[in-house]
């Protein structure tokens, strides 16, 4: 029989993401953690306590500046009253009014710019970091699939035909005429292909189905690979492959005798091994789940799926990828759908069922609107008097529905790990807003019962003046 059998693809590997310095540090977290979902949840927690003095005292400010703005309720209610039909002079009588009484909103801003600068920066890197952890899960998919399919090849010695590199081994057999070297129980041929120079390697043990060939005359080694039929069907050796292999036939009505078909059900006989390998690493060893969503990579929803098919999958990313060699390509260029479909073919469940079932996204809603909520109490009088018409308090309210619509858009189509961040940081935002309030409340209650002892004490000496008179 023909040696040449049928050639097997390898998948690409090697490829990534180019992640900058704090992507590093946010893959760090996330792989030091272990569980995806719980890493991200350290991830946001680790953000948080970096941020949160610059939160904790943009809102302290915020929440003195609203309780100087209720002390001033009465002489603010008048002026909205006198200037009703004037806002430019209302907004000049309140500013001097504002200075007359400590209040400065100006305060409260740097702290909130940081803030802001070191959520875009975490955000970008974040969601940088979920493009490269998608994309590794397949790069590592990609490498047991291809370990599968080698191991029924041999790992044979890179023989050269010649080089002045003395670490490099060259043909010392006499291959001109048509001797086969053997090493370590495995075979190599030399041949020609026209003009060009072909090794061929063969493993010696009659189990392995696969071998390799590769340009002797081409300074950068590649190695083709193929499936010796012979060995894996004809032979017999293997019931169980004959058996696969026959019903692999039978399914396409296609007969043993007919040689492309029968290459073509050997090649894909061995490609469903490492399909199924893949298949077994994403369920056992790799687990992007975090309750009830399948894979944090992607939204929780129910149209999407925990392996996505291959047009939603390649629209993933948005960047060039790395490859091995350093040189940048397209997802396109790196596994085409075929090659995807291959890489998948025993994963049709994870393809069907749903990612998730909007429960995140509603409850961070939920979360942002609360918080909203009560940020706009504790802000209630600056908004109420900051303008002569209340605009301030109307466009506070626009806002708490506005900022979760927006996210709910977004949480449509961004990924679930994206929304366990948002949802944490909803949270620390609430008992970072609550905890500040209850303090810096209670702070002030102090300073105005200090203030009207302060006023009693002034005001008892004369109360009790004519009492000492008369004693005298």
């Amino acid at each position: 029989m023909q040696l040449l059998s049928i050639v097997i693809p390898l998948l690409e590997e090697g490829f990534h993401i180019e992640l900058n310095w704090l992507g590093h540090i946010v893959r760090a977290i996330i792989e030091w953690v272990g569980p995806v979902g719980l890493g991200v949840i350290v991830f946001t927690l680790i953000l948080k306590l970096i941020t949160t003095p610059f939160d904790v005292y943009q809102r302290i400010k915020m929440r003195k500046q609203s309780l100087i703005m209720r002390n001033m309720k009465d002489d603010l209610e008048k002026l909205q009253k006198q200037y009703a039909n004037d806002k430019q002079t209302y907004s000049m009588k309140m500013m001097e009014l504002q200075k007359k009484n400590g209040y400065s909103m100006f305060g409260a801003c740097l702290p909130m710019i940081i803030s802001f600068v070191i959520l875009i920066v975490a955000i970008s890197a974040f969601q940088s970091f979920s493009q490269y952890a998608n994309l590794n899960m397949y790069e590592q998919m990609a490498h047991v699939y291809n370990q599968e399919i080698l191991q029924y090849a041999p790992e044979g010695i890179d023989y050269r035909l010649s080089s002045e590199d003395e670490s490099v081994p060259v043909v010392t057999w006499d291959w001109e005429s048509g001797e086969t070297h053997e090493e370590g129980g495995i075979l190599y041929t030399v041949y020609l292909d026209g003009t060009i120079h072909r090794m061929r390697v063969v493993s010696a043990d009659e189990s392995k189905c696969i071998y390799y060939e590769y340009n002797l005359d081409e300074d950068t080694l590649n190695r083709t690979y193929y499936v010796d039929t012979d060995r894996l069907y004809t032979s017999g050796q293997d019931a169980e492959a004959k058996a696969a292999i026959d019903a692999i036939l039978e399914e396409r009505e296609a007969s043993s005798s007919n040689t492309d078909a029968l290459n073509d059900a050997c090649r894909d006989y061995i490609e469903d091994k490492g399909s199924l390998a893949a298949a077994n690493w994403f369920r056992a060893e790799n687990d992007p789940s975090f309750l009830w969503i399948k894979n944090v990579w992607y939204p929780d929803v129910s149209y999407a799926h925990p392996i996505q098919d291959y047009n939603e999958f390649s629209k993933s990313f948005s960047q060039n990828i790395i490859l091995a060699n350093g040189q940048k390509a397209a997802i396109g260029t790196i596994i085409d759908a075929g090659e995807y479909e291959n890489l998948t073919a025993h994963l049709g469940e994870e393809k069907e069922q749903a990612n998730g079932y909007f429960i995140l996204i509603v409850v961070t809603i939920g979360l942002m609107v609360l918080q909203q909520f009560i940020m706009m109490k504790s802000q209630k009088e600056a908004n109420q008097y900051q303008t002569v018409d209340g605009q301030g308090a109307r466009t506070q309210k626009i806002m708490m529905v506005m900022l979760p619509l927006i996210y709910a858009i977004t949480g449509l189509m961004w990924t679930a790990a994206f929304s366990i961040y948002i949802a944490v940081s909803s949270i620390i935002g609430i008992l970072v807003t609550l905890i500040s309030n209850f303090f810096i409340d209670r702070s002030f209650r102090r300073k105005e019962e200090a203030e009207l002892i302060a006023k009693y004490r002034r005001k008892a000496p004369s109360a009790v003046q004519p009492k000492n008179k008369k004693q005298k």
